[in-house]
């Protein structure tokens, strides 16, 4: 079926610049134009669509109440905005009402990776062989207390950093991890972080609680599991692949945002693992499971549990080799890259710059033969 796209916008002249960007799809997809929410509402019910990608600010039903209602409605559709106001852009970045968030102007180009990037992410999480594996698992582990906790004091209108500290301090497993974290030699920090507070201050609420999340899961999971050593060798790996990812995106001059969902992917990019190695022996999930399917898994539960898209797509497409063109650099890239370097015995970890960033992608630019617990 040919993919549908609606641009909505207020304003005629925006329409007909989008059109002309457009043209060179016609041939691709079939692409609609609406002039507001009536005329968006009008052709999402009188025809398939796949992709709306609606501008923010509109009179009367404005960007997000529309996205809101095609949530609502036609919740298979993905949504996503094209903004010229970068406040716009960050606050719409995590909610729940869209899938991708872009700025205005943007290339041609741009447009068409950011859609069918997110197509695939969302063909990727809603394939049969998925949920077949997903349905076959014993336990699919449900959010942290804790990470409810803080979710609801975060969203709290009265809430400050010495509440959320205060939660997190209760957990001394936790407090004494999140030190550790902030305190490595990576982060390069002129002096110790002691106590929660100061770490919340400098690494930001959403790294600290996402970081909660996955100490909480490595911990539950090795718990229940005999083989600690396994799942201690997947956490060093994965704080790894964190702290790699961020100094990628550093050195990439990324927004701070996309800098902070790129430490978080590293470290939740293994997660799947985690829930298959609670479900499977080794030697079952080597010989039955393909060498993405962690990554399958990992990214459908953390879209379950509602993770940005962002952070999604990076853990669901770690061991995938796409959409690598050096100026189009995306969290979910950079964690690839992140992956494959912190197996390499020839790239300096502690001096990486761009030209090894450059090396990395040369070297990586094919998928290797590797098993589950060497990828």
């Amino acid at each position: 079926m040919t993919l549908s796209v609606l641009f909505v916008d207020d304003s005629e002249n925006v329409l007909s610049g989008i059109r002309r960007m457009m043209h060179p799809m016609n041939n691709e997809w079939k692409l609609l134009y609406a002039n507001g929410r009536n005329e968006a509402i009008n052709i999402l019910n009188s025809n398939h669509v796949d992709v709306i990608i609606s501008d923010i600010r509109m009179p009367g039903v404005d960007g997000t109440q529309l996205l809101q209602e095609v949530k609502e409605k036609f919740p298979r559709i993905i949504r996503i905005t094209l903004s010229g106001y970068a406040s716009d852009e960050l606050a719409l970045k995590n909610s729940k009402i869209v899938h991708q968030s872009l700025l205005k102007p943007t290339s041609p180009r741009i447009l068409r990776t950011t859609i069918e990037r997110t197509i695939r992410l969302k063909e990727t999480l809603n394939n049969d062989e998925l949920q077949k594996v997903v349905n076959g698992l014993d336990t699919l582990p449900s959010l942290p207390e804790i990470y409810i906790k803080l979710e609801n004091e975060i969203n709290s209108p009265n809430t400050s950093i010495d509440k959320i500290g205060n939660i997190i301090v209760n957990d001394p497993i936790i407090t004494a991890k999140i030190l550790q974290l902030t305190n490595s030699a990576f982060f390069g920090l002129p002096h110790n972080i002691t106590n929660i507070k100061q770490a919340l201050s400098f690494l930001g609420i959403k790294t600290v609680k996402t970081i909660v999340l996955t100490i909480k899961l490595f911990k539950a999971f090795e718990e229940k599991n005999n083989n600690s050593q396994i799942f201690k060798e997947v956490w060093e790996h994965s704080n790894k692949v964190a702290l790699l990812s961020r100094k990628i995106a550093l050195l990439k001059s990324f927004s701070n945002e996309d800098i902070e969902d790129s430490y978080l992917s590293g470290l939740l990019h293994d997660i799947g693992k985690l829930i298959l190695l609670n479900n499977y022996s080794i030697d079952e999930i080597n010989l039955h499971f393909s060498k993405t399917s962690h990554a399958n898994i990992g990214a459908y539960l953390l879209g379950v549990w509602g993770l940005p898209d962002s952070i999604v797509e990076a853990v669901a497409f770690h061991h995938n080799y796409i959409f690598m063109e050096p100026e189009f650099f995306t969290p979910a890239k950079i964690i690839f890259i992140a992956n494959k370097i912190s197996y390499s015995n020839h790239i300096n970890l502690e001096n990486l710059d761009q030209t090894n960033i450059n090396e990395a992608i040369t070297e990586f630019d094919k998928e290797d033969g590797e098993n589950l617990y060497e990828s």
